[in-house]
Order: structure tokens, then sequence, then C-alpha cells
């Protein structure tokens, strides 16, 4: 029981990690960002500093060698409508987390968009494969975490924290995580697995995946877009930060 309880905290872990990188990493390119290295920026409490400029050494290492070439090889025997249609079915599953952080902001137009949205591609979009919701009806999504909930509210992002394998986050992103996992139909359709590992694996191969397609679709790559960066950890904290402060504004 112990052993498991682990690996479902682990899985959590990367669970919200993967969509901090991947989810995210698209609108970080297109956003404008301040110097890495402005006075603002490095006052920033970081306790973990140290490990965190390791770990982000690792992560690139990692991206460049490994997950590049991944993508490059998926990017290149997966046509770009079929890698929109998995990106579009996996944004259709994420309804439950979004709707309800929505709700817990007060943003009842949103959550009614959301609800529009869920019940018009899962049925006309064919279990959310098409995004008939935008390109018929002209409704947005509004996705929201529960990090963005607690950022709402007030609360701080805490310390940053680069987890292995996964990239940038904070001890209230981090945190919320867990929460949102709970609220995911990727998680409760891995409960239903009775061999423990099996689940564990299905849990980790389906994020896994998502996290690619998600990452094909990027207009940039990450070796381009941190190859100028002067020192790459606090590039990437503070773009982050930056990227989260926006979508909590939103």
């Amino acid at each position: 029981m112990y052993n498991y309880s682990m690996k479902i905290a682990l899985s959590f872990i990367i669970f919200f990690t993967i969509n901090i990188f991947a989810d995210g990493f698209e609108d970080e390119f297109a956003d404008e960002f301040e110097d890495e290295l402005s006075p603002k920026r490095e006052k920033l409490f970081d306790p973990l500093s140290d490990y965190n400029r390791f770990m982000t050494d690792v992560n690139d290492v990692i991206m460049i060698n490994v997950f590049e070439p991944v993508t490059k090889g998926y990017r290149f025997i997966t046509p770009e409508p079929v890698r929109e249609s998995v990106g579009n079915f996996f944004s259709n599953l994420y309804y439950p987390v979004s709707v309800s952080n929505n709700l817990l902001q007060l943003k009842f137009k949103y959550s009614m968009d959301e609800t529009f949205r869920f019940l018009t591609n899962t049925s006309l979009g064919l279990f959310g494969i098409f995004d008939v919701g935008k390109n018929w009806f002209g409704v947005k999504a509004h996705r929201e975490d529960f990090g963005q909930t607690l950022g709402h509210y007030g609360i701080g992002s805490g310390f940053p924290i680069v987890i292995p394998l996964f990239g940038q986050s904070n001890l209230r992103d981090l945190s919320a995580g867990f929460v949102d996992a709970y609220a995911h139909p990727k998680y409760w359709y891995t409960k239903t697995i009775d061999n423990n590992m099996v689940s564990y694996s299905a849990y980790l191969g389906i994020k896994t995946y998502k996290s690619i397609n998600q990452y094909s679709l990027s207009p940039v790559s990450y070796e381009d877009f941190t190859k100028s960066a002067f020192d790459l950890y606090p590039f990437l904290r503070n773009l982050n930060e930056q990227n989260r402060n926006k979508l909590i504004k939103e």
C-alpha cells in the first residue's frame, strides 16, 4: 500500500509539471517577457537556487537529446490535422478541471462557455476530436487550474521548484496540481485498471503522449527558443512566473 501511494504521488507530480511545461509552451513563445537578469527578478526568494540550477541543466540536456528528437519523429510521421485532433480530444477531457476552477473563481460566464464547448465538442465534435465550439460557434476556451484559482485569491507562488524531467514550477502550482489531478477523467480511468503497475504505467504513458503531441504543435523549438538565453535557469524561471501571472490575471 505504501509503495502504491508513493507511485500515485509521483504520478501527480508528473501530471502537473508536464502540464506546466507542455501546455503553456506555445503561450510562452507568444508572450513578451522581461529581461531574465532584471533586478526585480533577481530578488525573488529562491532557497533551492543551487538545486534548481543543476536540475535545469539536466533537464536541458534531456530536452535537447531525447524529447526534441522524439517529437521531431512524431511530427514527421503524424499529419498536423491528426495532431490537432488529438490535442482537441485531450483539451476536451480537461473540462471538469477547468469548469470547477472557473466556478471557484466566480467566473460564471466562462463556466457556461466551458460547458457549452464540452457539450458541443463531445457531441458534434465526435468526443472532442473537432473543436466545433470555437470553429462553428466562436466560443473560445477559458482554461483554468487550481494554481490559478489560488493566485486569483491572492495566494503567492512561493519559491521556485524545478522538477526532474519536467521543468519549472513553484510551490503553489505544484501543490495545486494534486487537487486538479483528482478532477481529471484520466486519473479515474486508470484507477479502473486492477493491476497497480499497469495503472501507473498507463497514466504516465497517456501524459507523455499528450505532452509530445502538444509540443509537436508548437511553432518554435525549445532549442531555438533558449539558445540566446544568457543564463538558462533565471530565464526559464522568470518566463514561467510571468506566464502564470498573466494567466491568473485573465
